[in-house]
């Protein structure tokens, strides 16, 4: 008895052993898979233009990879997923049909993804661009803008992209939620003169740009040198 006791336990050790050595392979395949995907990424950031298509199935089949191999749902793995979807058309209009099963997909993944990630302000406010590329203004629109601005009110790069959301669904947008863009687009002018510029072409674009500028300290537009 006491024989295959230890039997018995020399092989779950074994076994866990194994499942060990497994769970860490599938995670360093998943790894490899995420940084391929990334040097796409950056790259179609920088050149800020639509991916070749078969530069995009590359970087959609190693995103894919990652999120394959990695023993549970990994928030940072379906975040970049969603990201490849949305580069897919993005410079498509709102319109354009043949861009709308890659904006689902990009919806997907960034559900997913808050789900297990839900602390991270990038994916709710990645959220909230796919809602707003896919023209879908609902409560899952509102709650990822919030979301978003509330997990991280001081990165440029949530103020950066709720401003690009806001005042391009600003017609959509409830009296609270304006005054919420607009204070970010605030805190985006405030944090350097580029980051500046930019936001009041947009805001201006828009056809806010008057009331954007209103609400600006006299300082902070002679030191950014906009609205003057």
């Amino acid at each position: 008895m006491k024989i295959e006791t230890q039997k018995l336990t020399v092989g779950v050790v074994l076994l866990m052993a194994l499942l060990s050595l497994i769970g860490g392979a599938c995670m360093t395949l998943a790894g490899v898979a995420r940084y391929q995907a990334d040097a796409f990424i950056e790259n179609w950031e920088k050149s800020d233009t639509e991916p070749p298509t078969q530069a995009w199935e590359i970087a959609h089949a190693a995103a894919q990879r990652a999120v394959a191999f990695y023993p549970v749902a990994n928030g940072d793995y379906l975040d970049r997923l969603g990201r490849v979807h949305a580069w897919r058309y993005f410079r498509h209009p709102v319109t354009d049909v043949q861009a709308q099963r890659s904006r689902q997909a990009a919806l997907h993944a960034y559900q997913a993804a808050v789900v297990a990630r839900p602390t991270w302000p990038y994916t709710w406010a990645r959220l909230a661009h796919a809602k707003l590329s896919l023209q879908q203004f609902d409560s899952e629109f509102d709650e990822a803008l919030d979301r978003a601005f509330e997990l991280g009110p001081w990165r440029i790069g949530v103020n950066r992209e709720r401003v690009n959301i806001g005042f391009s669904a600003w017609p959509e947008l409830s009296g609270k939620q304006r005054r919420a863009i607009l204070e970010s687009a605030i805190r985006s002018v405030s944090y350097s003169v580029p980051e500046a510029k930019r936001t009041v072409a947009i805001a201006q674009q828009a056809d806010t740009g008057l009331v954007l500028c209103q609400l600006l300290s006299t300082e902070l537009k002679k030191a950014r040198g906009v609205c003057l």
